[in-house]
């Protein structure tokens, strides 16, 4: 397993580059917006563009790209996102800024492709969950140290979109120089919309929920705390804080899953979720005086706490719906199911910033946390309500966790603790 992983550090390096790029940028966008005088309604907009992108990415950009040749692909595309993200650092225009985010977004799509397919080719069954672990220990870790960019160039905003540039350049340079040999091009996975739903409405549903809230979280909000006086180092505190939250949950998180009935974990994770966000509701008083420490250095640290909180139990959560998914899912569709899913989440991270914007504009902007409230109970409602009518999966027939997250476009959980585990490996050839 080291020598594998050895073999993949150019592609974890660059990866982890494009991470912290596309980290950065969440954040970096929407105080953009805010300190131009853009609406929340404009701030949504433009993150669901991302996400929109990144979806057609997925489905219809990503697989064509890699046919040229998997180096020469992620060339392309970084070099894409550099171009656009430089537009960025000298443009107000929102009309201007969806655009740009829409085409980030698909090339996004096409590196993180590139990406799992070389993981996936050079990892054997027997160590892939491992390295697949240890991959998204290199996201999480650069998703935390992205919000440092904020933090060190929140005075000047254009240049901070030209310090991310950077980062895409590195990549870059890092991969067309590796010696390592990519993976040969592989196979599709179709999308299987009404199958997935019927095999496990829980994973089905909950990714689409998962993804609505973690896009509102982690591009709406902070438009939202720019607006009510939070200076970009206290907004970028909180962002990296949440991303703390997903490496310190996410095994404790994955490995409970495993010993129990997952759908216990998911409706409990979602109830302790629609917890903090009732806290939010509750002590905000929607003018973030908690925030700006104005009672206290004491309620602040309680705010970050709680930040700390909400990103280890909302983003790990879609790896565990996957996992559910995946226990309910025939060996043979495993990896059909698993790009399903992930259409699912991103779908939803395109209607969350749609719905904040229409919620906004109909009840105020300062209603954002309780909608996430409303949602996140609601679906712990309907985990209890499906299990009630459905039983559980039989230890031997349940998958494996494998910890990920939303942005791997190809990786299939296809690790089932069943005989047939070999037929799944051929099976992803052929679909």
């Amino acid at each position: 397993m080291n020598a594998q992983i050895l073999s993949l550090r150019a592609l974890f390096v660059s990866v982890g580059a494009i991470q912290l790029a596309t980290a950065a940028l969440g954040t970096l966008v929407a105080l953009q917006i805010a300190s131009i005088g853009g609406t929340q309604e404009a701030a949504s907009i433009v993150a669901a563009a991302y996400s929109l992108g990144f979806m057609v990415g997925c489905f219809y950009i990503a697989k064509p790209l890699a046919r040229i040749g998997h180096i020469r692909a992620f060339t392309a595309a970084a070099a894409i996102c550099t171009l656009f993200t430089l537009i960025l650092s000298s443009t107000q225009e929102p009309v201007i800024m969806v655009f740009v985010r829409f085409i980030t977004g698909l090339a996004t799509a096409g590196l993180y492709a590139i990406g799992d397919a070389w993981i996936n080719d050079t990892a054997g069954p027997e160590n892939r969950g491992r390295i697949l672990a240890v991959y998204a220990i290199v996201l999480g870790i650069v998703s935390v140290l992205s919000q440092g960019i904020v933090i060190n160039q929140s005075a000047e905003l254009s240049e901070a979109f030209v310090l991310v540039s950077m980062f895409y350049c590195f990549a870059i340079v890092v991969l067309a120089t590796t010696r390592t040999n990519p993976a040969s091009p592989g196979g599709t996975a179709n999308i299987r919309i009404s199958e997935v739903f019927r095999e496990s409405p829980t994973a089905f549903v909950g990714a689409f929920i998962n993804g609505l809230l973690v896009t509102v979280m982690l591009t709406v909000v902070p438009f939202r705390a720019s607006v009510l006086g939070l200076d970009p180092r206290t907004i970028a505190i909180g962002i990296g804080l949440a991303y703390a939250g997903r490496i310190f949950f996410q095994f404790p998180l994955g490995k409970a899953s495993d010993e129990m009935d997952r759908r216990i974990l998911i409706a409990g994770v979602s109830v302790f979720t629609a917890m903090i966000l009732l806290l939010f509701v509750v002590l905000g008083k929607g003018d973030a005086a908690a925030a700006k420490g104005d009672y206290g250095i004491g309620w602040q640290l309680f705010g970050f706490a709680l930040v700390f909180l909400l990103g280890g139990l909302l983003l790990p959560t879609y790896s565990l719906l996957v996992a559910h998914g995946m226990d309910r899912t025939v060996p043979v569709y495993v990896p059909s199911a698993a790009v399903t899913l992930l259409f699912v989440w991103t779908l939803g991270g395109v209607t969350g910033p749609v719905l904040a914007a229409i919620v906004s504009k109909l009840f105020g902007d300062g209603n954002i946390f309780l909608m996430c409230l409303v949602i996140a109970l609601t679906f712990s409602l309907f985990v209890v309500w499906r299990r009630n009518r459905r039983d559980s999966v039989p230890q031997a027939a349940r998958a494996t966790h494998v910890p990920g997250t939303a942005t791997s476009v190809e990786m299939t959980p296809e690790q089932k603790r069943v005989p047939v585990s070999a037929t799944i490996l051929g099976a992803e050839e052929e679909l």
